[in-house]
Protein backbone atom coordinates (compact mmCIF):
# COMPACT_ATOMS: atom_id res chain seq x y z
CA UNK A 1 0.00 0.00 0.00
CA UNK A 2 1.29 3.43 -0.98
CA UNK A 3 -0.13 6.30 1.09
CA UNK A 4 0.06 10.01 0.44
CA UNK A 5 -0.74 11.82 3.70
CA UNK A 6 -2.04 15.29 2.85
CA UNK A 7 -1.98 17.44 5.97
CA UNK A 8 -1.33 21.13 6.44
CA UNK A 9 -1.11 20.61 10.21
CA UNK A 10 2.08 18.55 10.39
CA UNK A 11 4.35 21.57 10.83
CA UNK A 12 1.83 23.75 12.68
CA UNK A 13 2.02 24.77 16.32
CA UNK A 14 -1.26 23.42 17.65
CA UNK A 15 -2.75 20.07 18.68
CA UNK A 16 -3.42 19.09 15.09
CA UNK A 17 0.30 18.79 14.48
CA UNK A 18 0.58 16.15 17.20
CA UNK A 19 -2.20 14.13 15.62
CA UNK A 20 -0.56 14.32 12.18
CA UNK A 21 2.94 13.55 13.44
CA UNK A 22 1.81 10.54 15.47
CA UNK A 23 -0.43 9.13 12.74
CA UNK A 24 2.32 9.42 10.14
CA UNK A 25 4.86 7.80 12.48
CA UNK A 26 2.63 4.84 13.34
CA UNK A 27 1.34 4.20 9.81
CA UNK A 28 4.95 3.72 8.71
CA UNK A 29 5.26 0.77 11.10
CA UNK A 30 2.78 -1.46 9.26
CA UNK A 31 4.58 -3.90 6.96
CA UNK A 32 1.84 -3.67 4.35
CA UNK A 33 2.65 0.03 3.90
CA UNK A 34 5.20 0.01 1.10
CA UNK A 35 5.66 3.79 1.19
CA UNK A 36 4.10 6.81 2.87
CA UNK A 37 4.91 10.42 2.03
CA UNK A 38 3.79 13.75 3.43
CA UNK A 39 2.22 16.50 1.38
CA UNK A 40 3.01 19.37 1.46
CA UNK A 41 6.59 18.54 2.40
CA UNK A 42 7.02 21.94 4.01
CA UNK A 43 4.34 24.09 5.54
CA UNK A 44 6.14 25.94 8.29
CA UNK A 45 3.59 27.97 10.19
CA UNK A 46 5.16 30.05 12.92
CA UNK A 47 3.45 30.75 16.19
CA UNK A 48 1.07 33.67 16.25
CA UNK A 49 2.78 36.96 17.09
CA UNK A 50 2.04 37.34 20.77
CA UNK A 51 2.35 41.13 20.61
CA UNK A 52 -0.38 41.63 18.01
CA UNK A 53 -3.88 42.51 19.19
CA UNK A 54 -7.10 41.60 17.42
CA UNK A 55 -6.91 43.48 14.11
CA UNK A 56 -9.30 45.24 11.76
CA UNK A 57 -8.32 42.66 9.14
CA UNK A 58 -9.59 39.88 11.40
CA UNK A 59 -12.85 41.78 11.83
CA UNK A 60 -13.20 41.96 8.05
CA UNK A 61 -12.59 38.22 7.79
CA UNK A 62 -15.57 37.60 10.05
CA UNK A 63 -17.96 39.16 7.53
CA UNK A 64 -20.16 36.51 5.91
CA UNK A 65 -19.67 37.43 2.26
CA UNK A 66 -15.89 37.73 2.65
CA UNK A 67 -15.84 34.32 4.32
CA UNK A 68 -17.39 32.79 1.19
CA UNK A 69 -14.55 34.21 -0.92
CA UNK A 70 -11.98 33.04 1.60
CA UNK A 71 -13.49 29.55 1.67
CA UNK A 72 -13.34 29.04 -2.11
CA UNK A 73 -9.83 30.48 -2.17
CA UNK A 74 -8.78 28.04 0.56
CA UNK A 75 -10.03 25.12 -1.52
CA UNK A 76 -7.64 26.05 -4.32
CA UNK A 77 -4.59 25.97 -2.05
CA UNK A 78 -2.11 23.23 -3.02
CA UNK A 79 -4.49 21.66 -5.54
CA UNK A 80 -2.23 21.89 -8.61
CA UNK A 81 0.85 20.72 -6.74
CA UNK A 82 -1.20 17.97 -5.07
CA UNK A 83 -2.30 16.63 -8.45
CA UNK A 84 1.30 16.71 -9.64
CA UNK A 85 2.42 14.85 -6.50
CA UNK A 86 -0.21 12.15 -7.03
CA UNK A 87 0.87 11.68 -10.65
CA UNK A 88 4.52 11.34 -9.57
CA UNK A 89 4.13 9.27 -6.38
CA UNK A 90 1.25 7.10 -7.65
CA UNK A 91 -0.34 6.37 -4.27
CA UNK A 92 -3.05 3.79 -3.69
CA UNK A 93 -4.51 6.01 -0.98
CA UNK A 94 -4.67 9.73 -0.29
CA UNK A 95 -5.32 10.34 3.40
CA UNK A 96 -6.47 13.94 3.85
CA UNK A 97 -6.52 15.67 7.20
CA UNK A 98 -9.33 18.05 6.38
CA UNK A 99 -9.11 21.68 7.47
CA UNK A 100 -11.51 23.64 5.25
CA UNK A 101 -10.52 22.00 1.97
CA UNK A 102 -13.14 19.27 1.57
CA UNK A 103 -14.12 20.42 -1.96
CA UNK A 104 -10.80 18.98 -3.12
CA UNK A 105 -12.19 15.49 -2.54
CA UNK A 106 -14.51 15.90 -5.53
CA UNK A 107 -11.74 17.31 -7.73
CA UNK A 108 -9.47 14.36 -6.91
CA UNK A 109 -12.18 11.74 -7.40
CA UNK A 110 -12.99 13.13 -10.82
CA UNK A 111 -9.35 13.14 -11.95
CA UNK A 112 -8.30 9.90 -10.21
CA UNK A 113 -11.44 7.71 -10.04
CA UNK A 114 -9.55 4.62 -8.82
CA UNK A 115 -7.75 6.44 -6.03
CA UNK A 116 -8.88 5.59 -2.48
CA UNK A 117 -9.59 8.81 -0.61
CA UNK A 118 -9.79 8.76 3.17
CA UNK A 119 -10.88 11.97 4.93
CA UNK A 120 -9.69 12.56 8.49
CA UNK A 121 -12.32 14.95 9.88
CA UNK A 122 -11.72 16.81 13.13
CA UNK A 123 -14.78 19.02 12.84
CA UNK A 124 -16.64 21.33 10.53
CA UNK A 125 -15.10 24.66 9.47
CA UNK A 126 -18.59 26.13 9.76
CA UNK A 127 -18.46 25.69 13.54
CA UNK A 128 -15.30 27.74 13.94
CA UNK A 129 -13.27 29.49 11.23
CA UNK A 130 -16.22 29.93 8.84
CA UNK A 131 -19.05 30.07 11.34
CA UNK A 132 -20.27 33.44 9.98
CA UNK A 133 -20.19 32.41 6.32
CA UNK A 134 -23.03 33.70 4.15
CA UNK A 135 -25.42 31.11 2.69
CA UNK A 136 -24.37 28.67 5.41
CA UNK A 137 -27.00 26.06 4.60
CA UNK A 138 -25.67 25.84 1.04
CA UNK A 139 -22.13 25.27 2.29
CA UNK A 140 -23.27 22.63 4.76
CA UNK A 141 -24.84 20.79 1.81
CA UNK A 142 -21.56 21.08 -0.12
CA UNK A 143 -19.75 19.60 2.87
CA UNK A 144 -22.14 16.64 3.07
CA UNK A 145 -21.88 15.94 -0.67
CA UNK A 146 -18.08 16.12 -0.57
CA UNK A 147 -17.82 13.46 2.14
CA UNK A 148 -20.23 11.22 0.24
CA UNK A 149 -17.63 11.12 -2.56
CA UNK A 150 -14.78 9.89 -0.35
CA UNK A 151 -14.18 6.18 0.25
CA UNK A 152 -13.73 6.49 4.01
CA UNK A 153 -14.44 9.23 6.55
CA UNK A 154 -12.82 9.21 9.98
CA UNK A 155 -14.57 11.35 12.62
CA UNK A 156 -13.25 12.09 16.11
CA UNK A 157 -16.66 11.79 17.76
CA UNK A 158 -20.13 10.42 17.11
CA UNK A 159 -21.52 13.92 17.64
CA UNK A 160 -19.35 15.22 14.80
CA UNK A 161 -20.37 12.36 12.52
CA UNK A 162 -24.09 12.96 13.07
CA UNK A 163 -23.71 16.73 12.87
CA UNK A 164 -22.00 16.56 9.47
CA UNK A 165 -23.52 13.45 7.86
CA UNK A 166 -27.01 13.49 9.34
CA UNK A 167 -28.80 10.34 10.51
CA UNK A 168 -28.77 8.28 7.31
CA UNK A 169 -25.04 7.72 6.99
CA UNK A 170 -23.22 4.54 5.99
CA UNK A 171 -21.60 3.19 9.17
CA UNK A 172 -19.03 1.16 7.23
CA UNK A 173 -17.81 4.27 5.45
CA UNK A 174 -18.19 6.83 8.25
CA UNK A 175 -16.25 5.70 11.31
CA UNK A 176 -15.60 7.24 14.72
CA UNK A 177 -12.02 6.80 15.91
CA UNK A 178 -11.11 8.75 19.03
CA UNK A 179 -7.85 10.61 19.46
CA UNK A 180 -5.03 9.04 21.42
CA UNK A 181 -1.95 9.83 23.42
CA UNK A 182 1.67 8.75 23.45
CA UNK A 183 1.92 6.84 26.72
CA UNK A 184 5.71 6.84 26.44
CA UNK A 185 5.73 10.66 26.58
CA UNK A 186 3.10 11.18 29.29
CA UNK A 187 3.58 9.57 32.69
CA UNK A 188 3.55 10.57 36.37
CA UNK A 189 6.65 12.20 37.90
CA UNK A 190 6.71 12.19 41.69
CA UNK A 191 9.33 14.93 42.24
CA UNK A 192 6.86 17.81 41.85
CA UNK A 193 8.76 20.36 43.96
CA UNK A 194 12.02 19.73 42.12
CA UNK A 195 10.27 20.09 38.77
CA UNK A 196 8.65 23.35 39.85
CA UNK A 197 11.96 24.78 41.03
CA UNK A 198 13.69 23.83 37.78
CA UNK A 199 10.91 25.29 35.61
CA UNK A 200 10.42 28.48 37.62
CA UNK A 201 7.01 27.72 39.12
CA UNK A 202 6.22 28.42 42.80
CA UNK A 203 7.10 25.32 44.79
CA UNK A 204 4.44 25.52 47.49
CA UNK A 205 1.47 26.96 45.59
CA UNK A 206 -1.64 25.04 44.61
CA UNK A 207 -1.37 25.03 40.82
CA UNK A 208 -4.12 24.75 38.25
CA UNK A 209 -2.90 24.18 34.70
CA UNK A 210 -4.25 24.49 31.17
CA UNK A 211 -2.69 23.50 27.84
CA UNK A 212 -4.19 24.23 24.46
CA UNK A 213 -4.35 26.42 21.39
CA UNK A 214 -5.46 29.88 22.51
CA UNK A 215 -8.25 30.59 20.05
CA UNK A 216 -10.90 33.25 20.61
CA UNK A 217 -13.65 30.62 20.83
CA UNK A 218 -11.97 28.64 23.66
CA UNK A 219 -13.70 30.76 26.33
CA UNK A 220 -10.53 31.33 28.33
CA UNK A 221 -12.24 34.20 30.15
CA UNK A 222 -14.24 31.58 32.07
CA UNK A 223 -11.03 30.05 33.43
CA UNK A 224 -9.39 33.43 34.14
CA UNK A 225 -12.43 34.82 35.96
CA UNK A 226 -12.99 31.62 37.96
CA UNK A 227 -9.36 31.67 39.05
CA UNK A 228 -9.62 35.37 39.96
CA UNK A 229 -12.69 34.72 42.13
CA UNK A 230 -10.96 31.86 43.95
CA UNK A 231 -7.96 34.08 44.66
CA UNK A 232 -10.28 36.29 46.67
CA UNK A 233 -10.78 33.35 49.02
CA UNK A 234 -7.52 31.40 48.75
CA UNK A 235 -4.26 33.28 48.34
CA UNK A 236 -1.85 30.42 47.69
CA UNK A 237 -3.00 29.70 44.14
CA UNK A 238 -1.21 29.78 40.81
CA UNK A 239 -2.33 29.24 37.22
CA UNK A 240 -0.18 27.91 34.37
CA UNK A 241 -1.38 28.49 30.81
CA UNK A 242 0.65 26.78 28.09
CA UNK A 243 -0.16 27.41 24.45
CA UNK A 244 -0.19 29.93 21.65
CA UNK A 245 -2.80 31.30 19.31
CA UNK A 246 -4.80 34.31 18.13
CA UNK A 247 -6.18 35.09 21.60
CA UNK A 248 -2.80 35.06 23.39
CA UNK A 249 -2.46 38.83 23.69
CA UNK A 250 -6.09 39.34 24.65
CA UNK A 251 -5.75 36.77 27.45
CA UNK A 252 -2.53 38.34 28.70
CA UNK A 253 -4.18 41.76 28.66
CA UNK A 254 -7.08 40.42 30.76
CA UNK A 255 -4.63 38.92 33.24
CA UNK A 256 -2.82 42.26 33.59
CA UNK A 257 -6.09 44.19 34.02
CA UNK A 258 -7.15 41.86 36.84
CA UNK A 259 -3.78 42.27 38.56
CA UNK A 260 -2.89 38.59 38.13
CA UNK A 261 0.52 39.01 36.53
CA UNK A 262 2.33 37.42 39.49
CA UNK A 263 -0.23 34.65 39.81
CA UNK A 264 -0.40 33.42 36.21
CA UNK A 265 2.28 32.04 33.90
CA UNK A 266 1.81 32.24 30.12
CA UNK A 267 4.69 30.45 28.43
CA UNK A 268 3.41 30.41 24.87
CA UNK A 269 4.08 27.39 22.68
CA UNK A 270 6.32 24.62 24.05
CA UNK A 271 7.87 21.68 22.24
CA UNK A 272 5.68 18.62 22.74
CA UNK A 273 8.58 16.62 24.19
CA UNK A 274 8.80 19.09 27.10
CA UNK A 275 5.10 19.09 27.99
CA UNK A 276 5.15 16.14 30.40
CA UNK A 277 7.48 17.89 32.85
CA UNK A 278 5.32 21.00 32.84
CA UNK A 279 1.99 19.25 33.38
CA UNK A 280 3.49 17.24 36.23
CA UNK A 281 3.83 20.58 38.01
CA UNK A 282 0.03 20.88 38.04
CA UNK A 283 -2.02 19.91 41.07
CA UNK A 284 -5.12 19.88 38.87
CA UNK A 285 -5.38 19.95 35.06
CA UNK A 286 -8.22 22.01 33.59
CA UNK A 287 -9.79 21.72 30.15
CA UNK A 288 -13.04 23.51 30.82
CA UNK A 289 -14.41 24.04 27.31
CA UNK A 290 -14.54 22.28 23.96
CA UNK A 291 -17.02 22.37 21.12
CA UNK A 292 -19.56 19.50 21.36
CA UNK A 293 -18.09 17.63 18.38
CA UNK A 294 -14.56 17.53 19.78
CA UNK A 295 -12.54 14.76 21.40
CA UNK A 296 -9.77 16.68 23.22
CA UNK A 297 -6.48 14.79 23.14
CA UNK A 298 -5.22 16.83 26.11
CA UNK A 299 -7.58 14.87 28.38
CA UNK A 300 -5.80 11.64 27.48
CA UNK A 301 -2.40 13.23 28.08
CA UNK A 302 -3.45 14.53 31.50
CA UNK A 303 -4.83 11.14 32.51
CA UNK A 304 -1.71 9.32 31.28
CA UNK A 305 0.32 11.65 33.51
CA UNK A 306 -1.84 10.60 36.46
CA UNK A 307 -3.37 14.04 37.04
CA UNK A 308 -6.79 14.83 38.49
CA UNK A 309 -8.72 16.46 35.65
CA UNK A 310 -11.58 18.90 35.21
CA UNK A 311 -13.03 18.16 31.76
CA UNK A 312 -15.68 19.76 29.52
CA UNK A 313 -19.27 18.59 29.43
CA UNK A 314 -19.30 17.23 25.87
CA UNK A 315 -20.54 13.89 24.46
CA UNK A 316 -17.12 12.28 23.86
CA UNK A 317 -16.10 12.91 27.48
CA UNK A 318 -19.41 11.71 28.95
CA UNK A 319 -19.31 8.57 26.80
CA UNK A 320 -15.71 7.67 27.70
CA UNK A 321 -15.40 8.67 31.37
CA UNK A 322 -17.46 8.74 34.55
CA UNK A 323 -18.00 12.04 36.31
CA UNK A 324 -16.71 11.89 39.87
CA UNK A 325 -15.01 8.54 39.34
CA UNK A 326 -12.55 9.17 36.49
CA UNK A 327 -12.55 12.99 36.46
CA UNK A 328 -14.81 15.94 37.19
CA UNK A 329 -17.00 17.36 34.43
CA UNK A 330 -17.80 21.07 34.32
CA UNK A 331 -20.29 23.16 32.42
CA UNK A 332 -18.79 26.01 30.37
CA UNK A 333 -19.93 28.58 32.95
CA UNK A 334 -17.96 30.47 35.57
CA UNK A 335 -20.04 29.31 38.54
CA UNK A 336 -19.72 25.66 37.48
CA UNK A 337 -15.98 25.80 36.82
CA UNK A 338 -15.28 27.77 39.99
CA UNK A 339 -17.23 25.18 41.98
CA UNK A 340 -15.28 22.27 40.44
CA UNK A 341 -11.93 24.02 40.96
CA UNK A 342 -12.77 24.75 44.60
CA UNK A 343 -13.96 21.18 45.13
CA UNK A 344 -10.69 19.82 43.77
CA UNK A 345 -8.62 22.26 45.80
CA UNK A 346 -10.38 21.76 49.13
CA UNK A 347 -10.95 18.00 48.90
CA UNK A 348 -7.62 16.23 49.13
CA UNK A 349 -9.28 12.81 49.27
CA UNK A 350 -10.98 13.53 45.94
CA UNK A 351 -7.69 14.58 44.32
CA UNK A 352 -6.00 11.44 45.57
CA UNK A 353 -8.88 9.31 44.27
CA UNK A 354 -8.65 10.90 40.81
CA UNK A 355 -4.82 10.80 40.68
CA UNK A 356 -2.68 8.02 39.24
CA UNK A 357 -5.69 5.81 38.61
CA UNK A 358 -4.03 2.68 37.28
CA UNK A 359 -7.26 1.25 35.88
CA UNK A 360 -7.87 4.48 33.97
CA UNK A 361 -4.26 4.71 32.78
CA UNK A 362 -4.54 1.09 31.60
CA UNK A 363 -7.77 1.99 29.80
CA UNK A 364 -5.96 4.80 28.00
CA UNK A 365 -3.04 2.50 27.15
CA UNK A 366 -5.36 -0.19 25.77
CA UNK A 367 -7.79 1.98 23.85
CA UNK A 368 -6.55 5.52 23.32
CA UNK A 369 -2.99 5.34 22.06
CA UNK A 370 -1.79 6.73 18.74
CA UNK A 371 -0.83 3.21 17.68
CA UNK A 372 -4.43 2.07 18.21
CA UNK A 373 -5.66 5.14 16.37
CA UNK A 374 -3.39 4.45 13.38
CA UNK A 375 -4.17 0.72 13.44
CA UNK A 376 -7.91 1.31 13.19
CA UNK A 377 -7.45 3.69 10.27
CA UNK A 378 -5.02 1.34 8.50
CA UNK A 379 -7.30 -1.68 8.92
CA UNK A 380 -10.25 0.27 7.53
CA UNK A 381 -8.28 1.44 4.50
CA UNK A 382 -6.91 -2.05 3.91
CA UNK A 383 -10.45 -3.44 3.97
CA UNK A 384 -11.47 -1.00 1.22
CA UNK A 385 -8.39 -1.87 -0.82
CA UNK A 386 -9.06 -5.60 -0.55
CA UNK A 387 -12.72 -5.04 -1.43
CA UNK A 388 -11.71 -3.27 -4.62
Amino acid sequence: MRILFYTTSYFAKHGGSIQSIELHKHLKKFTAVEAIELFPEEHERSAVDQNVLHTFREDLRSLGILQTLSFFRRNRFYLKSLIKKIEEFKPDVVLIRIDSNFLQIGYLKKKFPNLIICAQINGSPFDESYKNIAFKRYFLQLQHKAYQKSDLNIFISDYSRKNIMGLGYDRDKNLVIHNGTNVAKFYPISTKKVLRANLGYPEDAFIFGYIGTLDHHKKMEILINSFYDLLGIYDNLYLIIIGDGPAFQKIRQSIDQLGLKDKVSMSGWLDHKDINEHINCFDVAVHHYANPYMNPLKIFEYLSAGLPVIAPNIPSIRNSFKDGKDLLITMAKEDSLKSKMEEMMSNKALRIRLSNKQDLIKKVENNFTWHKYAERIFNSIQGIQEGN
